[in-house]
């Protein structure tokens, strides 16, 4: 399908993205990924967009590598990857943050997306804990998901969906202060019309069953 002012949409789909990169650390585009671009209506046209590698980027709490360490410093034990912090995890409370009201008004609410990735996690056999349950389990697991959405004032709106999880962890040079650290997360952006706002729960989606995957992965 053709789209009439075809150089403007492209314009504007490389400015919103390059205006969300000012705030999410992304990696560097790849002019070759395919992203899905809906445009007001059931239309979708298949675009390149300008967006992070795969489209769904886990930003997996990079650590310094030996190199850039001090060179008089050496670690005991390796870093764990973040995957391994979920290993002997027995449930978490998911917690989703507040969504701008027209946002919601399009059918894309918090309770839409809690219930979605409660629901995920259930069918993969993770437990899913009441907020006084979290709070009373070691560590005090939780996971975190924040959507962000702008209204670009031509019927389309950018996007951006995070998913974290955290739980409580101890600092290795004082072992008797204990915080809540994010030890696994991941993200994505896009763009899509406002009539249909709310095909960004397949994101939501992606990105649960990525933090799944992991689960799975250091609890065999």
């Amino acid at each position: 399908m053709k789209i009439k002012s075809g150089v403007n949409v492209g314009a504007f789909v490389l400015g919103a993205i390059l205006c969300l990169s000012t705030s999410y650390a992304l990696e560097p585009y790849d002019p070759g990924i395919l992203g899905t671009f809906r445009y007001a209506g059931d239309h979708e046209v298949r675009a390149a967009m300008f967006i992070e590698k795969s489209k769904i980027v886990s930003s997996s709490l990079k650590t310094p590598t030996l190199q850039e360490e001090s060179r008089t410093e050496r670690r005991s034990t390796p870093l764990a990857e973040p995957q391994d912090t979920l290993r002997g995890l027995k449930g978490m409370m998911v917690f989703v943050e507040e969504i701008d009201a027209e946002v919601e008004n399009h059918g894309l609410t918090r309770n839409l997306l809690k219930t979605e990735v409660e629901s995920r996690l259930r069918q993969a056999a993770i437990p899913v804990l009441t907020v006084e349950e979290a709070f009373n389990a070691p560590g005090k697991p939780y996971l975190y998901l924040n959507l962000t959405a702008h209204n670009t004032g031509i019927d389309l709106y950018s996007y951006s969906i995070r998913i974290e999880f955290s739980q409580d962890v101890l600092l290795i040079r004082e072992p008797t202060i204990r915080t809540s650290a994010t030890t696994w997360s991941a993200n994505v952006v896009g763009i899509v019309g406002a009539r249909n706002l709310s095909a960004v729960t397949e994101d939501v989606d992606d990105l649960t069953d990525k933090f799944i995957h992991a689960y799975h992965a250091a609890n065999l």
